[in-house]
Order: C-alpha cells, then sequence, then structure tokens
C-alpha cells in the first residue's frame, strides 16, 4: 500500500523523549470504547475519518529516529468494519482488533478505529491512537472534531479538509526547535539553572519497602473527603488567589514534607505546553511534565499555597521536557521531578466520549481492558476527584519501592490541608 509522498522535518521534544525509550508501557494506548445504539452511516463515518487524518498531520507522521519525523500525504488508517453474532464475540473482536497489541513506532501508522456490528442498530465503537500523537486536550478535539464531521457527512455535506486557526504539528516542532536554539531557550536554560541550585536535583525519597524487582506491584489507598470538600478546596484558592490544582498540589507536598521530615520536597505536574502561535487547535503530544517543590517552613496552608503559586507561574511559563533538553544544557535536572517519581493530578477522567460521538447514536462506554494493564508512569500517583457524588484522594503506587504506611501517612495530612480554613 502506497501512503503518498513523505515530507520530512523534527521532532517535538515530547515526542523526543518517547522516541528515544522513556515512557514505554501500555499506558501510551489512548483508546476508548463504546455501544452505539441508533443509526449508524458507515460511508459518513469513513469519510468523517478521512477528513480527519487530512486535516492533522500529527495523525500522517511516522517516524525515522528521535530526531525525525516525517508526514506522508495520504491517510495512514481507515476506518475497520467488522460484524459479531453475540455480544461477547463482538468486545473479543474489539479487543483484538483495538487493543491487542501496542503501536510499533517504527512502523506506519499510530491511530486505530474500528466498528464491530451487532445488528443495523447496534455497534461497538473504538478508537486507539498512541499517546506520542495526542494528550488529554488532543483526545477531546479529535473526538469533537470527528462527531461534527461525521454529522455534516451524514446530512450529505462535502466536507473539506481545511483547518482554520491551527497550525500543523510539524509547524509547531520546527518553531519549538528554532525557539531553543535562540534567545527563547537561554531565559530557559538560565531558569532551570537556578531553579536547581534552589531545589537541588532530587527529592527526599519516602520510607523505601525495599528495592523494585520486575512489574510494578501497584497498590491502591482510597481516602474520602468530606461531602463539601470542592467547596472548600475552591475557598482556599481564592483566599490565596491561585487555583484549586495548586492547593490540592500543595497539600500533597505538605504531606511529604512532614512524612520525610526534609527542608525541602518535589513532585511532578502536568503542564499542557500550547504556548507557541496558533497551537490552540493543533493534534499532537503537547503535555510536559514539570516538578513543583516545597521548602523551608512556609507556614499554614494559606501560606503553602501562595507560595507554590507563585513558583508554578513560573514553572509553567518556563516549562520543557527536562528529560530531553538536559543534554542540551549539560544540567542535571531530570531528577528535579521527585525523587520519588510522585505526581499529582485533579480530577482528570482521562481519554473517553463524552456523550456519543456520533450524531443519532446514543453510547454506552464499555470497558475493553488492554493485554498488561497500563502500569505505572510514575511509582506513585496522587489523584484527587472533588466532583464525585464522593469525593475523595486515590494514590496508586508502587508497594514494593513505598511502604503502604508512607502513602498513607501523607494522604492523612494532605486530606486535612485541602479542606482546611487556610489557617
Amino acid at each position: 500500500m502506497s501512503w503518498g509522498k513523505a515530507t520530512s522535518g523534527p521532532t517535538s521534544f515530547v515526542e523526543m523523549a518517547r522516541l528515544a525509550g522513556n515512557y514505554t508501557h501500555w499506558h501510551n494506548l489512548v483508546y476508548s470504547t463504546a455501544w452505539l445504539t441508533g443509526r449508524l452511516d458507515h460511508a459518513a463515518l469513513r469519510e468523517a475519518w478521512r477528513v480527519l487524518c487530512l486535516r492533522h498531520d500529527v495523525m500522517r507522521r511516522a517516524y525515522v529516529s528521535p530526531d525525525e519525523a516525517c508526514t506522508y500525504e495520504d491517510v495512514l488508517t481507515e476506518v475497520e468494519f467488522h460484524s459479531a453474532d453475540t455480544d461477547d464475540e463482538a468486545l473479543e473482536t474489539m479487543r483484538r482488533t483495538l487493543v491487542g497489541a501496542p503501536f510499533s513506532l517504527d512502523a506506519i501508522g499510530l491511530s486505530r478505529i474500528v466498528v464491530v456490528r451487532r445488528d443495523d442498530r447496534r455497534h461497538l465503537f473504538g478508537i486507539a491512537l498512541d499517546h506520542l500523537i495526542t494528550d488529554l486536550t488532543s483526545w477531546n478535539l479529535l473526538v469533537a472534531e470527528l462527531g461534527e464531521l461525521y454529522e455534516r457527512a451524514a446530512a450529505g455535506e462535502r466536507i473539506g479538509c481545511e483547518t482554520e486557526g491551527a497550525a500543523s504539528y510539524q509547524e509547531f516542532a520546527a518553531l519549538l526547535r528554532q525557539e531553543f536554539a535562540g534567545r527563547w531557550g537561554e531565559e530557559r536554560r538560565a531558569f532551570w539553572r537556578a531553579y536547581t541550585e534552589r531545589f537541588g536535583s532530587s527529592s527526599p525519597p519516602l520510607p523505601s519497602a525495599g528495592a523494585a524487582k520486575g512489574e510494578p506491584a501497584v497498590k491502591i489507598v482510597r481516602r474520602a473527603l468530606p461531602a463539601d470538600a470542592h467547596s472548600r478546596v475552591r475557598q482556599l484558592a481564592r483566599q490565596a488567589r491561585a487555583t484549586p490544582f495548586v492547593v490540592v498540589t500543595a497539600a500533597i507536598l505538605a504531606g511529604m514534607k512532614e512524612a520525610t521530615g526534609a527542608s525541602s520536597v518535589g513532585v511532578s505536574v502536568a503542564h499542557h505546553g500550547r504556548a507557541l502561535p496558533y497551537t490552540a487547535k493543533t493534534l499532537g503530544q503537547f503535555v510536559q511534565r514539570v516538578p513543583l517543590h516545597l521548602d523551608g517552613e512556609p507556614g499554614g496552608p494559606l501560606e503553602t499555597v501562595r507560595d507554590v503559586f507563585g513558583q508554578s507561574l513560573d514553572v509553567f511559563d518556563y516549562a520543557l521536557p527536562l528529560d530531553i533538553v538536559e543534554r542540551s544544557w549539560g544540567l542535571d535536572l531530570t531528577s528535579s521531578i521527585g525523587g520519588n517519581g510522585a505526581h499529582v493530578t485533579l480530577d482528570q477522567s482521562g481519554e473517553g466520549f463524552r456523550g456519543s460521538p456520533l450524531a443519532g447514536t446514543r453510547a454506552e462506554p464499555v470497558q475493553v481492558p488492554a493485554p498488561g494493564g497500563h502500569g505505572l508512569v510514575d511509582p506513585l500517583i496522587f489523584a484527587w476527584w472533588l466532583d464525585e457524588a464522593v469525593p475523595r484522594v486515590v494514590v496508586h503506587y508502587d508497594e514494593s519501592l513505598i511502604t503502604t504506611e508512607a502513602v498513607e501517612a501523607v494522604v492523612d495530612v494532605a486530606a486535612r490541608f485541602a479542606v482546611s480554613d487556610g489557617r
């Protein structure tokens, strides 16, 4: 099969990290599946997917090396249609075709879209992408645009391949490299050198359970929060003139500080690095992991949140994938993302379909587990769920590296901190 002419260009720094061998667990398979009830126009879906892939170059992207990507003229994947006699057969077909194997980074095509027909008004529908070419913002943009294109195609409208107000991902990668080589990059190197001098290049570990052997021993700690936890967190954020995300991050840092007794502790947070022009509607991988630290004795919750918030303004402004750019700068920045590999998220439901992705159908999400699971990106992940019926903190951690007692001690302090009155 021919995919047309390919043009070459530089990869982004986030692509480099993945292509250089980082983050290779199954969590890099971003996907969602749902039963769709209602009339599904196969031809309209096929055309909508074709136009979507032609509109966004990252959907036609392949890789020669960590430094070089190529973008093909034609689409690399098409809608894959199957049929099944039973629901179990449909689920097995979806599992095999959509998530049965990880994407190969040296192959052509890093996306899949599959439909399994049960009858004229019931289909199992799934989309999968390698995390290399998408993040949560891009996933939501893709699903929304696919739905809009499908609705127009199903109505008989001709849909064009032009995008409005969005740069290509290749343009973003090229501009990023260009800016990094000049004053923009020098300013970031100066900032991160000063940041490392202040906080050091590693954080003190939580009490260890020993050395990891083989696959992570993934454990979960869940801690219920008061029913009004969301409003309390927002109130503390307003008092500090900060954001709820900074409040929960400061809470975890306060917990880690008490658990370790160290003068400085750190965690990593995700920053959607769409800071360069015309990237708001661009599909691709933009998320960068950057550190936030707490040092000294800033005082009570209010002062602590203000301290972390002030720091976050600069960290986000100067955000870059540190595990890649440190090689260019000759700096040791990677371990400043936290000696425990601790990561904090707030109300991130992950990839999925919000409502029905295709007009004229009703969606019922269904789980189709990937073989091997998703693993752990970090040994310690703190997720705050404040918008749920029962607000809670959920911690995934590697029990072979960090003791349960240490994790519970951090959560105890963090939970009290986040719902305090700021004093």
